[in-house]
């Protein structure tokens, strides 16, 4: 039998009022994404939700996850010519620094080698760059020049990745993330200023810039559940060792990272590259 409805003498069967209704609450729980495989990561009752919005950017590594978002706080370093350093001690402070660095990411080279092998080999390459003498001898002369030792790193850390991004191989672009993390180690050494940063502890998704090869290993793993950037790309680093962890990961999506927002509950695909911000 079919339910009718009677208004203003005209009469209305209900199949025709509920089917738009029908159809929306399909579109908002049961979205197919990637070649119609239903999204089932989680399940939120009608009265939870108020909107879905959907992003998308480019998916460089597999699976899907949801957690809240969680912003990757920025840091901005400036340098200047002082002028008036005593240049022996900013020449020993920055052999002090170095061996610091160097031991640093020896730690980290062990944590990666617990994974995989092969990829651990990328922080030996962060060694090799702390030992590269033409390197030293370019920090050496600015402070020569009168540049205390911080001014020289941030201004050698500068020129370093100007010179990899004009190169027309994007394979040697994606070599600035790893100047960033070599360079950020030694100016936090010598700032004296912890990287640690405070991360949620619950499931979350990382939202950045860029994926920093050491990174990966200072955040707590249980927690992270994937990353998302607004640059990246699919041969750097970052992604090759988020990719050996199974972290989900969608990079490029340059200016609408600014869309997610501190605590929105997210759900991603890192195979189709399909963001999800659930608002409640």
């Amino acid at each position: 039998m079919i339910m009718s409805l009677t208004f203003m003498g005209r009469t209305f069967s209900l199949v025709y009022i509920l089917s738009p209704i029908l159809i929306i609450l399909y579109i908002l729980f049961f979205i197919e994404i990637n070649n119609q495989k239903t999204l089932n990561v989680i399940k939120y009752n009608c009265k939870d939700v108020i909107a879905l919005i959907e992003i998308r950017g480019i998916g460089v590594s597999g699976k899907k996850a949801s957690g809240i978002a969680f912003r990757l706080p920025k840091k901005h370093s400036e340098y200047t010519v002082v002028g008036t350093v005593i240049i022996e001690e900013e020449k020993r402070r920055f052999s002090a620094i170095r061996q610091i660095a160097q031991e640093e990411v020896k730690c980290i080279y062990n944590e990666a080698l617990k994974v995989d092998e092969n990829t651990a080999e990328i922080f030996t390459s962060h060694k090799l760059l702390l030992d590269d003498e033409e390197v030293i001898k370019y920090i050496v002369n600015l402070i020569n020049q009168g540049y205390d030792l911080m001014s020289a790193l941030v201004r050698t850390k500068e020129d370093m990745k100007t010179h990899f991004l004009n190169m027309q191989a994007e394979i040697f672009r994606t070599k600035v993330n790893d100047i960033d993390d070599v360079f950020d180690r030694l100016i936090n050494i010598e700032s004296g200023i912890s990287a640690e940063i405070i991360y949620p502890k619950k499931p979350f998704i990382l939202v950045c810039d860029d994926i920093i090869p050491s990174l990966i290993y200072r955040i707590p793993q249980e927690y992270l559940k994937g990353i998302i950037c607004r640059f990246g790309s699919n041969c750097s680093h970052g992604v090759i060792l988020a990719r050996t962890l199974n972290l989900p990961v969608i990079i490029r999506l340059k200016n609408r990272v600014e869309i997610l927002k501190n605590t929105n509950q997210i759900v991603m695909n890192g195979e189709s590259g399909t963001i999800f911000i659930i608002e409640t």
